[in-house]
């Protein structure tokens, strides 16, 4: 077992992981699938909740984003143990590549749809300083078990859920307002629309009788 670690030098090794990672690693492409799942996960969620009669988008997008959360920390956590490389050498992690195979049109409309939403959010979340975050949550999984001496005791590295929903539960809420206003927007302009796409095409129809 190693050396327990001071306060001084958790914070220190902590850094100098975060720090290696991001100059080293894939991280921001490694996010972009981590978002991929995670909004595919919720795009399969408010699909299930249509088929079984929730027609409110606010509602239903509402209920996929809350289901679709717990995918988002379970695929974090998978990704944090291709982490403990400092540089990808390579590491599975950085050779993730995009979906392969004959999908047809659709499918690979579809996919390319979803990753270019996933980009889009991960793209946000990198400006929003959403990456370190990530890595603090890999860090606690790469290092579990370590003790840490502090003023108030003896403290154990491995909080990784409890550390990434700290630090990402308010890119979560800002994430979860902006959905439920678009739905909200789209659900009072568009009625009769139960899916975003119903929507879009019922807003840019012509008018009756319009040329």
């Amino acid at each position: 077992m190693p050396p327990p670690w001071s306060s001084a030098e958790y914070e220190r090794e902590k850094r100098n992981f975060i720090a290696t990672r991001l100059r080293f690693r894939s991280v921001y492409w490694h996010s972009c699938v981590i978002f991929t799942v995670t909004w595919l996960s919720g795009w399969l969620c408010s699909a299930l909740l249509l088929k079984l009669g929730l027609a409110a988008m606010p509602l239903r997008y509402a209920l996929s984003f809350v289901l679709a959360y717990p995918v988002f920390l379970g695929a974090v956590r998978v990704w944090a143990d291709f982490m403990k490389s400092e540089r990808g050498a390579p590491s599975d992690a950085d050779n993730i590549g995009a979906p392969g195979g004959d999908l047809g049109g659709e499918g690979c409309l579809f996919v390319l749809a979803s990753m270019l939403i996933a980009f889009a959010v991960a793209g946000i979340f990198a400006l929003t300083g959403g990456l370190p975050l990530l890595l603090e949550a890999a860090f606690e999984v790469v290092f579990a078990g370590v003790m840490v001496r502090r003023f108030s005791g003896m403290e154990v590295v491995g909080d990784w859920m409890g550390t990434l929903l700290r630090k990402t539960w308010r890119h979560a809420l800002v994430t979860l307002a902006l959905l439920l206003a678009v739905a909200v927007w789209l659900q009072r302009h568009a009625p009769e629309a139960k899916t975003f796409a119903e929507a879009v095409k019922t807003l840019h129809a012509p008018a009756p009788g319009g040329r």
